[in-house]
């Protein structure tokens, strides 16, 4: 549902500074993308200098690249929220010379989230049902004060957010969100009472009709470009009637070479394995890291393979993400975001994918 024409305010670039200010302000630290040399990353935004403005993105199956372009629009790094909340290495404990054991927990100050894309909200939803019981990722999210969003008038070209219903705008789940508009202005609107009181802080006045209206083409336009998906649930019912099909998964699979890059990028995988490291000194540490289901090793038990094949992994993340999630927390496990698409080393497109399923066993 769009917000009534007198939640929409005007600024400019200069006034997404001031917010970054008014939110630091308040005490709370910004995380983001951030750019760091000549790449981005999901991390502390020490200063406004390092968001990714001015940078542009470009993207395709199997491909980044970033270009410096004072009017481009950056959509999204390979990482995303859940690196700050979920990260991929941690800390579990630590056990001393004389076999003291200590539990590491994760502390900090509070923070906002700032500069954050739609889908990438939208991934919290997720995660915040599926890791309900995680000590460290509760502890971490608790720490969130704030959500300030970019929505992406200019979706990438991997990106289907449009088919998943998590972007490229956003109406709820945030604080504050603003759209760069190709006219250089930039529209805010609230989605809080700490929302509005923000926006009221910039002193920014209200958005006529002819910006309102130019913002919400825009949108629209934005919402066309990055719809790329059959429905969602003839997707969940094609998919079920697709799992005894073998020769079908080997055949849309046959290019997947088992790296985990979909693993590893995708902003709602949230498995892990446990390693302990021992010390010649006798100290030890224990450690939670990723770990996927595309690789060899994450169906493999004392001795059998739940999953030996690469095209029976590849189904199961498949599976995962359209009809298991639904089932287990409510929610489809893809967000749109396409990075699952962009960092796949051959270009393997899971819209393509999804799409021949629904084609085989739709209806």
């Amino acid at each position: 549902m769009e917000q009534p024409l007198r939640s929409y305010f005007r600024g400019s670039v200069e006034d997404i500074r001031a917010l970054f200010d008014a939110v630091r302000a308040r005490g709370l630290e910004p995380v983001g993308y951030r750019v760091r040399g000549d790449s981005v990353y999901f991390g502390p935004l020490d200063s406004f200098e390092l968001l990714p403005l001015g940078l542009e993105d470009s993207q395709a199956p199997g491909r980044f690249r970033l270009y410096r372009n004072p009017l481009g629009i950056f959509r999204h790094s390979s990482s995303s929220p859940k690196y700050w909340l979920h990260p991929p290495v941690q800390r579990v404990l630590e056990v001393s010379e004389g076999f003291e054991v200590e539990v590491v927990r994760d502390g900090g100050p509070p923070v906002a989230l700032f500069g954050v894309k739609p889908c990438d909200v939208a991934s919290l939803e997720v995660l915040d049902r599926i890791l309900r019981n995680d000590d460290s990722y509760q502890g971490r999210r608790s720490r969130v004060g704030l959500v300030v969003v970019e929505e992406c008038t200019v979706p990438g070209a991997t990106c289907f957010c449009g088919s998943t219903g998590t972007g490229p705008s956003i109406s709820a789940g945030y604080d504050v969100a603003y759209a760069r508009l190709g006219s250089g202005v930039v529209i805010f609107k609230y989605g809080s009472k700490i929302g509005l009181e923000l926006i009221e802080e910039l002193g920014l006045a209200r958005a006529s009709e002819d910006e309102v209206a130019e913002y919400e083409r825009t949108m629209s336009i934005a919402r066309k470009s990055a719809s790329h998906l059959p429905q969602l649930q003839e997707v969940s019912r094609a998919l079920e009637k697709s799992v005894a099909d073998e020769a079908f998964w080997k055949e849309v699979s046959s290019r997947c070479v088992g790296c985990a890059n979909c693993n590893m990028v995708c902003p709602t995988c949230f498995c892990t394995e446990f390693v302990d490291y021992l010390e010649p000194s006798g100290r030890a540490r224990r450690v939670r890291q990723w770990f996927g289901c595309l690789s060899y090793t994450y169906g493999q038990v004392a001795g059998m393979h739940y999953r030996p094949e690469l095209h029976m992994r590849y189904r199961h993340f498949v599976l995962h993400k359209f009809l298991f999630y639904p089932k287990q927390v409510g929610l489809v496990g893809c967000v749109g975001c396409g990075r699952c698409v962009t960092w796949c080393p051959v270009g393997l497109d899971i819209r393509e994918v999804v799409s021949k399923v629904v084609a085989r066993y739709g209806g």
